[in-house]
């Protein structure tokens, strides 16, 4: 069952909108840190995130299917907010992350994903908001906190200044079959799901 989604309007712009909730689950948690810890970190610093990071097929691994489970639905609820229809999503990448003393993750965004975001397993306090340059905002990182938003939102993570780990998944989702007019939303002007909108 998903539970309440709180929509964090930050411009009138309503995809510009990042949503936050819940999901609490000690056996999923413990199941999933446990495959990222056994993973190992795959990428050794080379992307735009400046910690330890898995590889980028983590879904399929056990423990991560109530996870995806639940992403998958909470997208397609807010699909159906903004693009107002029903269509096949999938989970195109997943990866787990662990931020230690000093770790961060540069600016970016994850075009052309529909939606992305991250689920925290575990975020002590001190180990790096979550920062939206464009949108001038913030989210504190807490357990159990999943954050979701537009793929092509840029976003990235602040310097950890504490000695304990945080551990986090993040994830892209693209649809089965992109909306019309979708693949133009990245160069025309940041306001175009009004556009997309008229096509769909």
């Amino acid at each position: 069952m998903r539970k309440e989604i709180v929509q964090h309007n930050f411009t009138s712009y309503k995809p510009e909108s990042i949503f936050t909730t819940y999901l609490d689950k000690e056996d999923t948690r413990t199941n999933i840190i446990d495959e990222i810890k056994k993973s190992g970190d795959k990428q050794d610093y080379k992307t735009n995130v400046k910690a330890y990071m898995t590889d980028w097929n983590m879904a399929d691994k056990p423990g991560f299917k109530e996870l995806h489970d639940y992403i998958i639905d909470t997208c397609h609820y807010l699909n159906s907010l903004y693009y107002r229809k029903t269509v096949g999503l999938q989970v195109s990448n997943l990866w787990g992350m662990i931020y230690k003393k000093g770790d961060y993750a540069m600016v970016h965004d994850h075009w052309p994903a529909l939606w992305s975001g991250v689920y925290y397993l575990r975020a002590p306090e001190g180990s790096g908001d979550l920062v939206f340059p464009q949108l001038k905002q913030r989210i504190r990182p807490k357990d159990n906190l999943l954050v979701l938003f537009r793929g092509d939102v840029r976003h990235g993570v602040e310097e950890s200044k504490t000695d304990s780990e945080r551990i986090c998944v993040s994830f892209n989702i693209k649809e089965e079959v992109q909306p019309v007019g979708y693949e133009d939303t990245k160069q025309t002007v940041k306001g175009t799901y009004e556009d997309v909108k008229k096509n769909i």
